[in-house]
This record gives structure tokens, C-alpha cells and sequence, in this order.
């Protein structure tokens, strides 16, 4: 065991600089060049490796009629716009809200949702997905006029870990009890949550997604129906492979205020799936398929 962490303490040692200088190389070439070039490094190396084929599997589990070609196709296109995400990720740190304006295009049912939500002045949750480039979003709604938190699970390397979270120019609440308890003080103080909803976890229920259940948080329909705060679906989509995205933010999901029964709680929590779903189906290639969504 003492050799096991002192072979991961090395490790750690060792990714720290090599993260920095890939952080200051991509951020010294031109943005677009930065996400094309990573793109290409991504595709080359992700299909070498383990995950590819639980990429390939889940996707086969989601979307069966797909033909083979189809599905790698799709999977070339998620290690795509990974690719494009590590690449873009020094410039949209370095980005001030009015400069990353420029590159997403809000539709006007989106705008207007987003003006709704604000005159509620209730705060509320917003669940999203790893989809086209979630670094964005968060500094577009603030941008907009809402005070967000991004509730994020903190990565294995603390070295790397803070190297990369003070960049990100957000407010950020780590997930944990502490973070828990930041998360539930920002709801009462009428402020907007970040959570992205997609995410296999330990402690959650077996909720339907796609065509078998898949082990789900609960505990974000949870604590939305016991605040009684609007529980939101925002996500966002790259448009074409380029730094450009579209910004979606739908109306509140309908719920029984109040009512943390089993199954209220269920029953949110599988329209939270369902939407994601839905996002899921309309651009496949930007989804985070190597997460081992249905494993029970």
C-alpha cells in the first residue's frame, strides 16, 4: 500500500508540469489552431485506448439501430470535440465574459426563458451535461445577468487540480459535505446551481436512461423540490466542429413543490434523464460517452 501511494504521489509530481506546459502551448497558439491541432492528437490517441470500447458499447446500449459505421463515426466525433475542449480550455480562462460573448449564440426562446427564470428571483438549479465545451456556460450566464456556481467533483491530482481551478474565473463549489452545505447557502441567498446531471454515481437510485437504468443522483431533484427552487435544463452545443456554440436554457421542469417523497423525487429525476436524453439523441458526437453510465 505505502509503495502504491508513493507511485501515485510521483505520478502526480510528474503530471503537474506536464499539464502547465500543455496549458501555456495551447494558450500560446492561435484559438482555433489550438482546438484543431488538440482535436487531432485526441482522435489519434482516444481510439488507442481502453475507453474507446466502452465508448463504443454505450453507445450501442443508447442507440442500437445505429449501424457500425454510424457509431464510430459518432465516437471519432466525441474524441473530436474532447480534443477541441483541452485545447480551447487556456483561452476560455483568459476570456472576460464580453469576449466569449461573441462566439455563443443564444436562440430567443432560450433568452427568453433565461429572463423568466431571473424576474422568479428564486434562484434555482440549472443540471446540465458534459456536452460541446461546459467550460462556457457558466460564464455566459453570468454574463447574463445570473449569479452562478458550478458544482464540480475536484480531480485524483491535487497538484493538477489547483493549477486548473483558479483559472476557470468562476465560482466553484467542490462536491462534498462542505460543498453541500456552500450549495445550500447559494440557493437560499436566491443564487443558481450548476450541476452537470449525467454522471455515473455510488449513491443514487436505478432511473431509467435510454434503454436500461442507469444509477442516478437523486439528490439533485431532491434538494430542489425541498428549497422549492426551479430546476432548469441548460446546455450547450458546438455548432460544426468550430468555437462556436449555441446556448439552450428550457423552461423549469414540472414538479410538486415541496413533495420529497420517493417517489416525487423519482419521478423528477427521471425527467432530468430524459432531458439529457433528448440532447443526447439530437448531437451524439459531443457527448462524454466513456463514462460508465450503466454500470449497476
Amino acid at each position: 500500500m505505502f509503495k502504491n501511494y508513493s507511485f501515485k504521489k510521483i505520478r502526480y509530481a510528474l503530471e503537474a508540469p506536464i499539464t502547465w506546459l500543455g496549458m501555456i502551448f495551447f494558450r500560446i497558439l492561435p484559438l482555433n489552431l489550438a482546438s484543431d491541432f488538440s482535436a487531432n492528437i485526441a482522435k489519434f490517441v482516444g481510439k488507442k485506448i481502453a475507453v474507446n470500447r466502452l465508448a463504443f458499447d454505450n453507445l450501442s446500449k443508447a442507440l442500437p439501430l445505429l449501424t457500425k459505421d454510424e457509431k464510430i463515426q459518432i465516437i471519432d466525433g466525441m474524441w473530436d470535440n474532447l480534443g477541441r475542449i483541452i485545447g480551447e480550455f487556456p483561452h476560455v480562462c483568459a476570456m472576460t465574459y464580453q469576449e466569449l460573448k461573441g462566439f455563443v449564440e443564444i436562440d430567443e426562446e432560450s433568452q427568453k426563458n433565461i429572463d423568466e427564470i431571473k424576474k422568479l428571483n428564486r434562484g434555482g438549479i440549472i443540471f446540465s451535461a458534459h456536452f460541446g465545451n461546459w467550460e462556457i456556460g457558466p460564464k455566459i450566464l453570468l454574463n447574463q445577468g445570473l449569479k452562478v456556481n458550478t458544482v464540480y467533483r475536484p480531480l485524483n491530482n491535487p497538484f493538477v487540480e489547483k493549477l486548473t481551478a483558479k483559472k476557470r474565473g468562476v465560482p466553484m463549489i467542490k462536491k462534498g459535505a462542505s460543498g453541500s452545505r456552500q450549495l445550500v447557502s447559494a440557493l437560499k441567498n436566491r443564487e443558481f446551481i450548476i450541476i452537470m446531471a449525467d454522471q455515473k454515481v455510488t449513491d443514487g437510485a436505478l432511473v431509467k436512461f435510454f434503454n436500461d437504468d442507469a444509477v442516478t443522483a437523486t439528490s439533485i431533484a431532491k434538494i430542489a423540490i425541498k428549497y422549492e427552487v426551479p430546476l432548469i435544463p441548460g446546455c450547450i452545443f458546438r455548432n460544426n466542429k468550430k468555437f462556436n456554440f449555441s446556448l439552450k436554457i428550457d423552461k423549469p421542469l414540472e414538479y410538486k413543490l415541496g413533495d420529497i417523497s420517493d417517489m416525487s423525487v423519482l419521478r423528477a429525476t427521471l425527467k432530468i434523464n430524459q432531458k439529457i436524453q433528448e440532447w443526447i439523441t439530437k448531437s451524439p458526437e459531443q457527448w462524454f460517452w466513456v463514462h460508465n453510465r450503466w454500470k449497476k
